[in-house]
């Protein structure tokens, strides 16, 4: 493996390291050994030797001492000395006398010339003991013979502290006596320097070698970890391979750490469709100055253009968008990539209308091509002029209030804070979670006429939302229910409210609209044959299918009446004759009523067109079996001219408006 830039062939492992190490060591100890070995012969050997010369000395001199102070005579003298050479192998000892000595015993010609012509007995003379090895490893030894008081006795013309003379002694080395103590002593001390020596080595290779790079490694990473900062790799120098690597791992940890880390501020910070900055960084933007201005631009009805032309259309169109608009507002402020189709400006100088309107207009001109296709993009902007708080919301107020009123560009003012949708969405989102958890899904009752008997004897369930004791119609939050996943409970509360209502009002009918999305949801289906078969008032119950363009999975639908049927439950498919209506399906459906819708009755007594499709519907009605409902009539004209046409029964204001009970 090859680490980083290093050469791998200088590095090293733990293992061989180690082997080198104790090899070293192992080395170093034997050489160190000998080294010590030869110089604590040497220091043993000087030290020991002569202080064993020193004894033999003394030795020798006390017996040449005692036998003088016996009386012995100089021959007999010499015959002590060579009797003293026996005490050891080879030992040589000889006397040389002083000059003091010379005056009272005589002159030793011989002597005298030895003494002259060796600087080591002349030494000796002046009361220098002299040790010497001599060169075939034997020991010599000059021992100077100081005056006592015992001597002057004889030697009377010397005092107290002279050299009377040297005794010279010499014996090979093999007759050196060491005592026990000091061989102890020697090895004692040997052997301590001998492991300390090898423990300093020991330490001072391993802290060099293993221990130091690991703790300025340990060292240099908690460094890079508390500094928060991920370029800044670590370096140590060693040549152990593990510990390279380690170094190598970590800082392409760092490398890869850095490298998504950078990845995923850009992320939070920038789009990654258009790479603009996106409402985060917007937000970030925007606290660097109290005072801001903003455009929020808006293509009107991406969705559509994504359902048509498919997402992929959508985001390249999304691309290119972002391209124009960063050309065409660079020199007014920075652009932003908001949520979904929605791009800001945050101005650096405010702009005018003329601004805003040849913005538009550009982009309306602009041709957006994709794959041959060019595909016509409008725009509408809100904008928000020095603004201290909450400028995006105010600034997507206004956006929407543009979309809304089908204008191209919308400036901020306080009053659209009321008429905001999105707020209002928000805000019944909320109403009708709390109306559902509290029963507040109240029916009204519309009466339905009998044309023929003027009889009331049906009625039509309305919905509305009670909120602090007022009635909300269901305009206002109908549309708000299904985009907030509401309806399916807000059409079951409906359900369970009219069936409790009308379990006991006998010869009354009563209708619940539903739609194709209620018979496809399987808790509102299940819940309404639980009441059929709960309360027994099928006969009297009618659903009003809603014809929507949904109305077209005819097996789901005649499945769901054929259910119906067995029941008793009447069908009526209503607001018959809208966009949507086809006569195809009326044959293959077990339907009792057609509703007319109210768009062919409110005009119907002023609009012949009308009038002949209504007596149209009314005939082919009829001819199929059914009855026809005339909803929307609001005055007795229109009442007249549908009874005389033949409309079985009729709704409206003139008949009677919603109330929350039939009574």
């Amino acid at each position: 493996m090859h680490i980083n830039n290093y050469d791998d062939n200088k590095l090293i492992s733990n293992k061989a390291l180690i082997f080198k190490i104790t090899f070293f060591i192992l080395l170093s100890s034997i050489i160190f050994i000998i080294i010590s070995s030869l110089y604590i012969k040497h220091t043993a050997l000087d030290n020991l030797a002569e202080d064993d010369a020193l004894k033999t000395s003394e030795l020798i001199f006390e017996t040449m001492n005692t036998r003088m102070q016996e009386g012995w005579a100089k021959e007999d003298l010499v015959k002590i000395i060579d009797r003293l050479e026996h005490m050891r192998k080879d030992l040589k000892v000889h006397s040389y006398r002083s000059e003091k000595v010379e005056e009272i015993l005589g002159v030793n010609l011989k002597d005298q010339l030895t003494v002259k012509n060796d600087p080591f007995i002349q030494k000796a003379m002046n009361g220098e003991k002299q040790f010497m090895i001599q060169e075939d490893g034997s020991i010599r030894y000059l021992y100077p013979i100081v005056v006592s008081n015992e001597c002057i006795t004889c030697h009377y013309n010397t005092k107290v502290g002279d050299i009377n003379g040297v005794l010279d002694i010499s014996y090979p080395p093999s007759e050196i006596k060491i005592s026990l103590d000091s061989m102890t002593y020697y090895f004692l001390i040997f052997f301590i320097i001998f492991i300390l020596f090898v423990v300093y080595i020991f330490f001072f290779v391993i802290n060099a070698k293993m221990v130091k790079p690991i703790v300025t490694l340990s060292n240099e990473i908690t460094k890079s970890a508390d500094s928060e900062n991920f370029n800044n790799q670590v370096f140590v120098k060693t040549n152990i391979r593990e510990i390279k690597m380690l170094q190598f791992s970590f800082n392409k940890l760092l490398k890869t750490i850095n490298k998504f880390y950078e990845k995923l501020l850009h992320n939070i910070y920038f789009n990654p469709l258009t790479l603009l900055p996106n409402s985060v960084k917007l937000e970030q933007d925007l606290e660097k100055k109290k005072v801001n201005s903003l455009i929020i631009i808006n293509i009107d009805d991406f969705r559509s253009i994504n359902h048509f032309y498919g997402t992929k259309v959508g985001d390249a169109i999304i691309k290119n968008m972002a391209k124009v608009l960063e050309e065409k507002t660079n020199k007014v402020g920075k652009l932003y990539k908001l949520h979904s189709d929605e791009f800001a400006i945050l101005l650096d100088k405010n702009v005018d209308l003329e601004f805003c309107e040849k913005l538009v207009d550009d982009i309306k001109k602009h041709k957006f091509a994709y794959d041959g296709s060019t595909i016509h993009v409008t725009i509408s902007l809100g904008i928000t002029y020095d603004e201290t708080e909450h400028i995006v919301d105010k600034t997507t107020t206004s956006v929407r209030k543009a979309f809304n009123d089908n204008k191209s560009i919308q400036v901020f003012d306080k009053s659209l804070i009321v008429e905001d949708e999105h707020t209002s969405h928000i805000k019944w989102t909320k109403n009708i979670e709390e109306a559902l958890a509290n029963n507040k899904i109240i029916p009204f009752f519309q009466p339905i006429k009998d044309a023929k008997t003027g009889q009331i004897n049906k009625y039509e369930t309305l919905a509305r939302l009670e909120k602090d004791g007022k009635i909300y119609t269901p305009d206002k939050f109908i549309d708000v229910s299904k985009k907030s996943k509401q309806y399916d409970d807000f059409t079951r509360a409906m359900l369970k409210n009219s069936f409790e209502y009308f379990k006991d009002k006998e010869d009354i009918s009563f209708s619940v609209n539903f739609s194709v999305e209620d018979i496809q949801n399987k808790k509102s289906v299940d819940l309404l044959f639980e009441y059929l078969e709960k309360y027994n008032i099928g006969h009297r119950f009618i659903v009003e299918l809603l014809e929507t363009e949904e109305f077209s999975d005819f097996d789901i639908i005649n499945d769901f009446i054929q259910k119906l049927k067995k029941y008793n439950v009447k069908v009526a498919i209503d607001d018959f004759g809208s966009g949507y209506s086809n006569f195809s399906y009326i044959g293959n459906l077990h339907i009792d009523f057609l509703k007319l819708d109210s768009s062919l009755i409110e005009n119907i007594h002023t609009n012949s067109n009308s009038y002949k499709v209504v007596k149209n519907i009314n005939s082919f009605a009829h001819d199929m079996g059914l009855q026809t409902i005339a909803e929307k009539v609001h005055c007795e004209e229109i009442e007249i001219l549908l009874i005389e046409l033949g409309i079985d029964y009729l709704q409206g204001y003139h008949i009677g408006k919603p109330k929350d009970s039939i009574l």
